[in-house]
């Protein structure tokens, strides 16, 4: 079975192996074209094709824009990085059955439009940060309107900005198109997680994945409308671990960082690490089986009035997308899984 991990060093995804897990040995193929991201046509070039996510990587074969990865685990999730001349490396999520991919389109983003998007928007992307693309799309994959721009954030980065039906950007919108396309710049280097307002009218689930500088991530993200829908089967390792990542605690919380002495929280090292700091080094505290809500992984980096001690807002309020993985994870145990 595989997991995810990820050194705070580390820019992309890594995977592991949990303890005691039989190795999984059944393995599929993809095969796909890279693409450019505006006409969803193959690029007329030479093109790179990188797998992150996966240990050991699998052997990439590549003919112009034509790829076939093979030796892929079946159930398995993991991350395209394409590139090709005249775009950005781009990074495109990959979810593998039992069955294998045939015609995945690897998309790549052209240089001219992220030039283009970025003079319509008065923007000036910092080659140090990356750019996120996100889809906001309801769970027939169809694409969202009307989500406004006050619903949902990207810690540290520029957006959300829209694109019009035509995937031009809409200058004065405050909410989605048609299309659904949203893009943030200056998106820090490391892992790119979705934050939501206290009064958010939609709940927006958007996996946490790789950022990087001078590259584009494109992104999908779930929308429901009203109520929050709450996760279930929520894994630690490949769910939960990501977030601290993604929200910055592992940097607060490790090394020199200053959540290190203050908070006595160590988030450095493995899943099972993390595991043993947050449910059993201070059992009912940072995790309070009796009672989820009280627990100091959810209460101290959440908004409160009075604020706590703590020194950053994590979690804007209780329809963050993460608070609720973290929640229901809590509810259903706080596993090691």
């Amino acid at each position: 079975m595989l997991a995810r991990c990820m050194t705070a060093a580390a820019v992309v995804w890594t995977g592991c192996s949990f303890e005691g897990d039989a190795p999984d040995n059944a393995t599929v193929t993809v095969q796909g074209q890279v693409v450019d991201f505006q006409t969803a046509a193959a690029v007329d070039a030479t093109t790179d094709v990188a797998v992150s996510g996966l240990i050991p990587p699998p052997a990439v074969d590549r003919e112009g824009a034509a790829f076939t990865i093979a030796g892929v685990p079946e159930n398995s999730a993991f991350e395209i990085l394409a590139a090709a001349p005249m775009h950005r490396a781009t990074y495109s999520p990959v979810v593998v059955t039992a069955s294998g991919i045939a015609g995945l389109k690897a998309p790549v983003v052209g240089e001219a439009f992220v030039a283009d998007l970025a003079t319509a928007f008065g923007a000036a992307p910092s080659p140090s940060r990356g750019v996120v693309l996100l889809h906001l799309v309801d769970a027939m994959g169809r694409p969202q309107s009307g989500v406004a721009a006050s619903d949902f954030s990207i810690a540290g980065s520029v957006g959300p900005r829209f694109l019009d039906g035509n995937l031009k950007p809409a200058v004065a919108a405050i909410a989605s198109s048609t299309s659904g396309w949203v893009v943030f710049f200056d998106v820090p280097a490391g892992l790119a997680g979705l934050s939501q307002g206290p009064s958010s009218a939609t709940t927006i689930d958007m996996p946490t994945l790789p950022s990087a500088a001078g590259v584009v991530t494109i992104a999908e993200g779930r929308v429901t409308r009203g109520a929050p829908v709450l996760p279930s089967n929520v894994s630690f390792a490949a769910q939960i671990v990501p977030i601290f990542s993604a929200r910055g605690c592992v940097a607060c919380h490790s090394g020199n960082g200053p959540g290190k002495d203050q908070g006595g929280l160590t988030l450095a090292g493995s899943s099972n690490l993390m595991h043993r700091e947050l449910v059993e080094e201070r059992p009912g505290v940072r995790v309070n089986l009796a009672r989820p809500e009280n627990s100091l992984v959810l209460t101290m980096p959440s908004a409160e009035d009075p604020p706590d001690a703590h020194p950053t807002i994590v979690f804007t309020g209780p329809r963050d997308p993460d608070y609720l993985k973290l929640l229901v994870w809590i509810r259903e145990g706080a596993k090691q899984n």
